[in-house]
């Protein structure tokens, strides 16, 4: 993009300049226009010369940077985390998880496309395609964070104490249940309408529930027993009751682990399409999703 598309005759970038720019950006590959539109009419450029601190450590960072040129040198206690380049962004993780930022550093001039924190949380809220593009990117992200696993084979875990049941619970027993997890931070309407998405499976030991490269169609909360996942590597975690399987990998729409049941097990079965249309509807749900994913990320990143 040269300067001339970038700014107007007042020498600021227009709205319909922004919106060409993130269109031509990875990172909203999928958004539609109302999105872009949505987050370029809350957007200001930023300059940075080479050298330029961008967001010191430990700050507060509320703005969404979407870099147009050069490139931004992240840090933390003067250890190299991640160079950000053209097209790719930073400042997202912060914004939506309230965690104290890394170093940011330019790299070279530096030109952004910067949209405040609020704004963008506001634009999730109010463009489905805004919050289902930035669920996929984050959730992939998260994903490969865990090696492809639901949770990574080096974090402790520990599950609900479960006892076999023969009479299927209530809603009400389940809203209990649901309450107590970290879903719980939901409304009640959005709490209601979740259970009632929600259908009952029951399944015997050492039974295949999905394999790797299969379609992933739906996710499972387990409420009994426990599971086996199985990466490509031959990695394996065991999962029981209280987690919910397979709400990453549904963006990407592939199984990248495989899940066997290593108990008798009662789960709790979501379809994809129906977890959307929630999410369509209460789009608090999702905001909440991507604030763990988000929390998720800048702690490993913190890790390194």
């Amino acid at each position: 993009m040269t300067q001339d598309m970038w700014v107007n005759e007042s020498g600021r970038p227009s709205v319909r300049d922004r919106v060409l720019l993130m269109r031509s950006k990875p990172m909203f590959e999928g958004l539609d226009d109302d999105g872009l539109l949505l987050l370029a009419e809350h957007g200001h450029q930023g300059f940075y010369r080479d050298g330029e601190v961008i967001a010191a450590e430990g700050s507060n960072v509320r703005q969404v940077y979407v870099i147009d040129q050069g490139e931004i040198e992240v840090s933390s206690a003067g250890k190299w985390l991640v160079t950000r380049t053209a097209g790719e962004g930073f400042g997202a993780l912060q914004a939506l998880s309230h965690e104290p930022s890394p170093l940011a550093v330019a790299r070279g001039d530096v030109r952004t496309l910067e949209v405040p924190g609020s704004a963008f949380e506001s634009a999730l809220t109010e463009n489905f395609s805004l919050l289902r593009t930035t669920l996929t990117r984050l959730g992939e992200s998260v994903l490969q964070l865990r090696g492809n696993l639901p949770v990574s084979p080096d974090q402790t875990r520990t599950f609900k104490d479960s006892i076999w049941y023969e009479t299927p619970k209530t809603l009400v027993e389940r809203l209990v249940e649901l309450r107590a997890q970290p879903f719980g931070r939901m409304n009640l309407d959005a709490l209601v309408d979740m259970v009632r998405g929600m259908a009952e499976v029951r399944f015997p030991a050492g039974m295949l529930l999905w394999s790797i490269g299969e379609a992933s169609t739906h996710a499972l909360t387990i409420d009994c027993g426990t599971v086996v996942c199985t990466a490509a590597d031959g990695r394996q975690v065991k999962i029981g009751a209280g987690f919910t399987l397979g709400v990453l990998d549904v963006w990407r729409r592939t199984r990248v682990y495989e899940v066997r049941t290593e108990t008798p097990v009662i789960a709790y079965r979501a379809e994809f399409e129906g977890f959307l249309a929630l999410l369509e509807k209460h789009p608090e749900v999702g905001l909440e999703l991507l604030r763990g994913f988000a929390r998720d990320l800048s702690s490993a990143h913190g890790a390194r």
